[in-house]
């Protein structure tokens, strides 16, 4: 019996327009009635998620910053904070790199886009973001530095992130565009591991989903781990079961067949 659901949000549970499933209230409504656990599980930062969610904050968990900030029924279960002297380091790099920066922190986004579509990606993925020229004086706790490169970041940026960085922090490919870094051992998986020892429940008891690489360890501790059909190649050899695609509903769907029927 599946107790825990977690999905990720970007190429899974929201369609290509970034809106969710016309069902979803219905869904996550008859999920409650069965005490079963719907975790939201996404690189977005919780002040985004809790906006798009609000009326479910005491009733879900939310897997935040690819797992650097985690909370679960409106209490913060984890956080992971990046030293601020690796802070500045990876701005610099990156402003040599020619690559856009983020600052996920906890008062908020901080960004240097270099232009209005830069600046409109961003703004599709967080909320209360500022754009600043000089990142290294943002005071903040920062989570998460996610790092943008327009032409795609996966053969030419993320490998010199991973050469610079690799060695103490997780810098992980978390889409087309996107790297992150995150503190050594900070994943969705590991806080998914966190709450399946919290609330009792096994990987045979755990249902996922996602499309990423940054969904890899999420879906390693779930037996019920779902693949999109437009996932990252690598994602597909990970996962168990395939399912259809982020623009047809596919992870309501494997819901209500294996959970509510």
């Amino acid at each position: 019996m599946i107790k825990l659901i977690a999905t990720d949000m970007d190429g899974t549970l929201l369609d290509d327009n970034k809106q969710l499933p016309e069902n979803f209230d219905n869904i996550v409504k008859r999920l409650f009635n069965k005490n079963i656990r719907f975790v939201i599980s996404s690189g977005r930062s919780y002040c985004t998620l809790k906006k798009q969610f609000s009326e479910y904050l005491d009733d879900m968990t939310f897997i935040c910053d690819n797992g650097a900030y985690v909370v679960d029924k409106g209490k913060l279960l984890s956080v992971s904070v990046l030293p601020k002297d690796t802070v500045k380091e990876a701005v610099r790099f990156c402003e040599k790199l020619g690559l856009t920066v983020l600052l996920c922190g906890k008062n908020g986004t901080w960004h240097n886009s270099r232009n209005d579509s830069q600046h409109q990606e961003i703004a599709s993925y967080y909320v209360n973001q500022v754009k600043m020229e000089d990142l290294t004086l943002v005071d903040d706790d920062v989570f998460k530095i996610a790092v943008f490169e327009e032409s795609g970041i996966e053969n030419d940026g993320y490998s010199k992130l991973e050469e610079r960085f690799g060695e103490n922090f997780n810098v992980q490919l978390s889409g087309k565009y996107w790297t992150d870094i995150m503190n050594k051992g900070v994943t969705k998986g590991t806080a998914l591991r966190t709450i399946e020892n919290r609330i009792g429940v096994r990987y045979e008891e755990t249902m996922a989903f996602g499309d990423y690489l940054n969904d890899v360890d999420m879906l390693n501790n779930s037996y019920y781990s779902f693949a999109m059909s437009n996932a990252h190649e690598s994602i597909k050899k990970v996962a168990n079961f395939m399912t259809g695609s982020n623009n047809d509903n596919s992870v309501m769907k494997e819901i209500e067949k294996h959970c509510l029927t």
